[in-house]
Parts: C-alpha cells; structure tokens; sequence
C-alpha cells in the first residue's frame, strides 16, 4: 500500500500561517514597518520628539492596516452588508493615517478643502465613523 507524501504548496502553508490573526499582524507590522521606517523616520532621528510622533503615526498605521485586512478577509467569507460597511471605514482609517503620516514627517502640508476650510483628513474621519456606526447597526436580514 502506498502512502501519500504530504504535498502541501508553500501557499497552503502561508495561508494557514496567516490565518492565525497574531501571525497575519505580526507579518504586517514587520513588513510595513521595515519598508517605511528608512523614509519617514531616519531623516527624523536626531529629533527625538519628532521621531516619537512618526513612530505613533507608523504604529497606527500598523494597525489600520491589519484591520483593514482583518474585515476584508471576513468580508470576503460571509458577505455581509455589515462586514462591507466595517470594512470600508477601516479603509477610510487607513487612507487618514497615511495622511496623518505624511503630515507628521512634513513631506505633506495640512490639507484645507477650499471655502470650508476643513482639514481633509477630518472630513475622512467622520466619513470612518458614520460608515462604522452603519455597520454596527445595521441589521441584517436571517437567511
């Protein structure tokens, strides 16, 4: 009798690895991290406050990005309006700290939306808000 070898891809390990949610942040958070903290933070280093301020704002972004990951995933497993919504306000986050970002390492000014002169990333956030409040009460109808 002949016994099957484990074939499993090198995709059906990583997939298992990542659908661990510590795994899949952990490999986030190193991957943006290593690739954005020579540009943003290295010129910023001999001022230790100002490299404070980009390592929150690299932190945050650490994070909206596993969310942003994390709601699409299930999302894309339940296809829920809920899920949807979530999702697209974790997109929203993610989009205000990337501005937030670029603000904070001075490579992006403040951007003001003419004649309301709002900030843009305001107008974002309370956009993330409104479309997480639709996912949090939105009912969905039972199957």
């Amino acid at each position: 009798m002949l016994h099957k070898k484990d074939t499993s891809s090198t995709y059906d390990l990583l997939k298992d690895y990542l659908s661990n949610k510590t795994n899949l942040f952990l490999v986030l958070s190193i991957s943006v991290s290593s690739v954005i903290a020579y540009p943003f933070l290295i010129p910023h280093l001999m001022h230790p406050t100002m490299s404070y301020h980009i390592v929150i704002h690299i932190i945050s972004l650490d994070i909206a990005i596993f969310l942003t990951t994390i709601s699409l995933i299930s999302y894309r497993k339940l296809k829920s309006k809920k899920l949807l919504l979530t999702s697209f306000s974790f997109i929203f986050l993610l989009i205000i700290e990337i501005f937030y970002l670029l603000q904070a390492s001075h490579l992006m000014k403040i951007f003001y939306i003419p004649l309301i002169e709002v900030e843009f990333s305001h107008i974002l956030l309370l956009g993330m808000l409104v479309l997480f409040a639709g996912g949090v009460i939105k009912v969905d109808k039972k199957r």
